[in-house]
């Protein structure tokens, strides 16, 4: 298995993951309209449910608060789901899937992390200022009590 850092494979993800390459195989030995509209909507269900089965911090997709989700995966969502695509299309192998989506998850830490640093960053300086603030004002009054 690959070393991961953020992602934590189900046994069902690798599952679903060869159900979901399976089916792009299938696809090449059907020509009917009606069976190929079967299999492009199985496919799309397949490709939501393995991104729905990521677990990251011992919480799936699916059950994560939403506004968690929102600020941290949120903008990934479509990465997320073409890379599935891709990967299954392309009959890549499971380690390498889930190593490819360890990645972009790690993405989405790193941007996080830097939002976070961005915020205490501005913290300190807003209470820098307010410091240098309030010591004026004192030697402001001080200053004015001397004359």
């Amino acid at each position: 298995m690959a070393d991961l850092k953020y992602l934590e494979p189900t046994e069902l993800l690798e599952k679903i993951y060869a159900t979901l390459c399976s089916e792009y195989e299938d696809a090449e030995h059907y020509k009917d309209e009606k069976d190929q509209k079967e299999i492009e909507v199985t496919k799309s269900r397949l490709t939501k449910k393995i991104f729905n089965e990521f677990v990251v911090d011992e919480e799936y997709f699916l059950t994560m608060d939403s506004d968690v989700f929102k600020e941290r995966y949120h903008l990934y969502e479509d990465d997320f789901l073409r890379l599935i695509k891709q990967c299954s299309e392309n009959r890549v192998e499971y380690d390498t899937f889930v190593q490819i989506i360890d990645d972009l998850i790690a993405s989405a830490k790193f941007r996080l992390h830097a939002f976070e640093q961005l915020t205490e960053e501005i913290q300190k300086i807003q209470e820098v200022e307010e410091t240098e603030e309030e010591s004026e004002g004192t030697e402001a009054s001080e200053g004015g009590e001397e004359e």
